[in-house]
């Protein structure tokens, strides 16, 4: 058997590619998506000059940028001509006496911003400079196979180029999702922050590629106001079309209180409602993402269960 183990080992190896290309075949082909992130390129997000707390640090700053320091009256007179050595050791012990103040005080303020803040009645308040991440992602059933065509008329007529424009996309992406509500079959919705601008936005970046990448052919890509189409022939998929897969991206300025695990129809309510009432001005990012997008793809449980592991009965 040991002098076998090795010629396991290759025919497991061989096997997994054989089977990988098939892997990556199985499932949908097609999808689209929409999105941009105009909140983050606002002025509004950029990084202002921070308030000032009253010992003169300003807020994300390390420190001061010129440090004076008091003079000791230490003269050459009474110290044996040592005075000048004797002003650099009080420069060096007042040097890093600063420098333990000033790392006190970043870890304190670091600590803090990285708790949400809280109103009188519980709910997590905006913190200025800050962001709030949100993905929802619902299978959708056959009744509601509708939901293509409606995204792909989003994306194709949609604003993408404003905030405005990405918060009436939401409003009417969460509108048509809570009309096919009664469709949805599998949800999941997952929430991050409060984090820093830069960071909500590489994360975004991140969520959406994956999920764009899970299929093969973009048919219609909507970003920054313009309109990208594939001209790729649609093929017929080798499985039936059960379920369609509808991922929702949002980065907030402010927290949004109903975005919580869902575990019925009412969840999943409260929570699309609450998208869909995002302002213009609290709104980052957004994308949309739907597979399969050819009407004619397939999309069956099994795949959905295999390459939406998350995803949970509602």
């Amino acid at each position: 058997m040991k002098k076998r183990a090795p010629w396991l080992v290759v025919l497991l190896a061989l096997f997994a590619l054989v089977l990988a290309p098939a892997a990556a075949l199985a499932g949908p082909l097609s999808g689209g998506s929409f999105g941009s992130r105009q909140g983050f390129r606002s002025p509004g997000s950029g990084f202002s000059m921070p308030r000032s707390y009253g010992g003169g640090y300003g807020r994300g700053y390390g420190g001061p940028g010129f440090v004076f320091l008091p003079s000791w009256g230490w003269g050459g007179y009474g110290f044996g001509g040592f005075g000048f050595m004797g002003s650099l050791v009080v420069m060096a012990v007042a040097g890093l006496a600063i420098a333990s103040v000033l790392r006190a005080v970043r870890r304190n303020r670091e600590a803090a911003e990285s708790m949400p803040d809280w109103d009188d009645d519980g709910a997590p308040e905006a913190m200025p400079g800050r962001a709030y991440l949100y993905k929802l992602q619902l299978a959708v059933g056959r009744s509601g196979r509708q939901v293509q065509d409606r995204l792909a008329e989003f994306a194709a007529q949609g604003d993408t180029a404003s905030e405005a424009g990405l918060a009436a996309l939401l409003q009417q992406t969460a509108l048509e999702l809570l009309r096919q509500k009664d469709a949805v079959r599998y949800a999941s919705a997952d929430a991050r922050g409060p984090m820093s601008l830069t960071n909500a936005e590489t994360a975004m970046n991140g969520v959406t590629l994956a999920e764009r990448s899970r299929f093969q052919v973009e048919r219609v890509r909507a970003a920054d106001g313009r309109v990208n189409r594939s001209t790729a022939p649609a093929e017929e998929g080798k499985e039936a079309l059960e379920l369609i897969v509808v991922t929702v991206v949002v980065a907030t300025r402010t927290p949004l209180a109903s975005f919580k695990a869902i575990g019925s129809g009412e969840d999943l309510t409260a929570l699309l409602s609450e998208l869909g009432g995002v302002a213009p001005g609290g709104l980052l990012g957004l994308e949309v993402i739907w597979t399969p997008a050819d009407p004619n793809d397939s999309m069956t449980e099994t795949d959905v269960m295999t390459t939406y592991p998350e995803l949970r009965s509602v």
